[in-house]
């Protein structure tokens, strides 16, 4: 709606939209610039001038029955144009972390215009930066009326309640938030945060698959996400190992679950069934993880078997019990590192007296199996340990001699090569591989950081990139290789 005064038209504006710039309601336009109104829209800073104008120049303000009869308005246009120098203030202050100047400032425009919901706003903020949340809080809630359909000012409301310690308050905050925008960043993180949310990949290795459940719906979610399409067993095994990695074990149980199922009346896969007895021990359901522990032994015994058994054995505190499995789990694999850790590797893991000790066990074991990759690789970890580094890289190098296809070995002794100052030995290693990109994605990531510790930069870069593209791996190891790429091009490690 508007009306002509002299060579002006004043221009209603919502109410709302109106408190929420600290606008006067009504707005003088000059008619020449009114058709240009719809395509250009119009700023705080020139309404300012044309109120300006207005008051100086247009012959309404200074006709007395004009502003006898439009008080509060001409009220209004004096007010907008004073708290000019104040909002300058408030801003250079803010641009220096000086809350004290920018709350002066603040409270002076919001006295002199109550209807300012905009410095009312920044005032809440001001307020809370300078550790006063409760009149941060009185202030915010008094303009939540006009806010309420803005995202952000629930959030700043929700972290201000935070502070408050006013958990479930600050949490409906943020509900209304994404009510606002699903979107919201800052909303989900910090409901994340609070334990609300999870932030799962429906598939590990689509960045767009990213979805915020709440954290007691994500198996009800992830079962209609597989139930939506056909599986096979793989997919159900990349699932329990992303679950696994992120801590979910019920979710990981699920997929074990449906990847056994699968199987029918064949046998099913023997690493979805040790998934599903891992996800069973780690959600404290001991007793029927070891029971079928002993199932899968009984029925086909191996040394992963064997294995199963004793970390079940070990969660129920039956550690003579588990020591026997873990013997009977070597003597079938003597290069099985998680049963030689768990025999021999001392519960204080950093106890260089516990780890002598132990050292003696683990040099007997790799001598009396010296064919044994995995016998040699842990006592290089042995070794490193206690400080040994040169002794450490023999035996590294002596365990991929005999394992020359364990990518996963190799990655870690060239890992420890860089850390040591020795990554002109892992580039002259790769160079026997041939073409790298054929191998596991933590060997290339390893060569890579060979190149960059070496200086060659572009090489580095490439490797970096060739991570990042491939489409096979998880979505967060193609984000840290793309930050690592970057990191290298700005002369980070």
């Amino acid at each position: 709606m508007s009306e002509e005064a002299g060579d002006w038209l004043l221009i209603s504006l919502d109410e709302k939209l109106a408190k929420k710039q600290g606008v006067p309601a009504r707005i003088p336009v000059p008619k020449g610039e009114f058709e240009s109104l719809a395509d250009k829209g119009m700023t705080v800073d020139q309404m300012r001038g044309w109120v300006s104008r207005f008051i100086t120049t247009s012959p309404a303000m200074h006709n007395a029955n004009w502003r006898t009869q439009n008080v509060a308005l001409a009220r209004s246009f004096e007010v907008f144009v004073a708290k000019k120098d104040g909002w300058a203030k408030a801003q250079a202050a803010f641009g220096k972390n000086d809350f004290k100047t920018a709350i002066g400032a603040l409270r002076m425009i919001s006295n002199i215009d109550p209807n300012d919901h905009c410095a009312k706003l920044n005032l809440g903020s001001a307020l809370s930066s300078a550790g006063d949340h409760a009149a941060a809080i009185a202030m915010l809630d008094g303009i939540a009326d006009t806010w309420a359909d803005d995202a952000e000012f629930h959030v700043t409301r929700a972290n201000v309640l935070l502070a408050l310690q006013r958990r479930d308050e600050a949490i409906g905050a943020l509900a209304d938030a994404l009510e606002r925008d699903p979107s919201h960043q800052q909303a989900l993180d910090t409901l994340k945060a609070l334990g609300v949310l999870s932030a799962i990949y429906e598939d590990p290795r689509d960045a767009a698959s990213l979805t915020y459940v709440r954290t007691d719906k994500v198996a009800e979610h992830l079962e209609s996400v597989w139930s939506a399409a056909p599986r096979d067993v793989e997919y159900y095994l990349r699932q329990v190992a992303y679950h696994q990695m992120e801590r979910r074990p019920a979710v990981a149980l699920g997929a074990a679950e449906r990847a056994i199922a699968l199987a029918g009346a064949a046998p099913p896969d023997a690493r979805a069934v040790s998934a599903r007895i891992t996800a069973l021990r780690e959600l404290k359901r001991v007793a029927e993880a070891l029971a079928a522990a002993r199932e899968v032994l009984t029925r086909t015994p191996s040394g992963a078997a064997h294995l199963d058994v004793a970390r079940c054995l070990l969660a129920s505190d039956a550690y003579e019990e588990a020591n026997a499995e873990l013997d009977r789990a070597i003597a079938a694999d003597p290069g099985d590192l998680m049963a030689l850790d768990l025999r021999w590797w001392p519960a204080e893991r950093h106890d260089l007296e516990q780890l002598q000790a132990a050292m003696p066990k683990l040099q007997a074991h790799a001598e009396a199996n010296p064919g044994s990759a995995g016998a040699w690789r842990m006592l290089a970890r042995a070794r490193l340990a206690i400080g040994d580094a040169d002794g450490a890289m023999v035996l590294f190098e002596k365990a991929v001699t005999l394992a020359p296809g364990d990518d996963d070995l190799r990655a870690e002794w060239w890992a420890e090569l860089v850390r040591h100052g020795q990554a002109a030995a892992v580039i002259h290693d790769a160079e026997k591989l041939g073409d790298m990109r054929t191998h596991d994605w933590k060997a290339r990531w390893n060569h890579a950081e060979a190149f960059a510790a070496a200086g060659r930069k572009m090489e580095a870069q490439a490797v970096f990139a060739a991570i990042n593209h491939d489409e096979a791996l998880h979505v967060d190891v193609r984000k840290r290789a793309k930050r690592a790429a970057l990191g290298v091009a700005g002369g980070g490690a």
